[in-house]
């Protein structure tokens, strides 16, 4: 039995430069965030000599790579679309 899906699947309109320009670097800006938050952690542990907390740092760190991959597949989504407009002469 395969788990369910927490959502389904959504289609975003980016077709507006705009839109686009605001959602990827929104999700670049977090996932900085995110991998600055680890980083920090690690630096402020080791400054006061205690353990970092390891699986939230690689909570954050795999949150942060999430984020990566799924700017990638929109890249790559947007890549596939512009080809099939090409090749169909839009």
């Amino acid at each position: 039995m395969s788990a369910q899906p927490a959502f389904d699947p959504v289609l975003l309109d980016l077709h507006d430069a705009t839109d686009y320009a605001v959602l990827v670097a929104a999700m670049h800006d977090y996932a900085e965030q995110l991998e600055h938050e680890a980083a920090g952690d690690e630096e402020s542990a080791q400054h006061f000599g205690h353990e970092p907390d390891d699986a939230q740092n690689a909570h954050l760190r795999d949150s942060a790579s999430r984020l990566r991959r799924m700017i990638a597949d929109i890249e790559r989504q947007l890549d596939a679309n512009s080809d099939a407009r090409k090749s169909v002469g839009d």
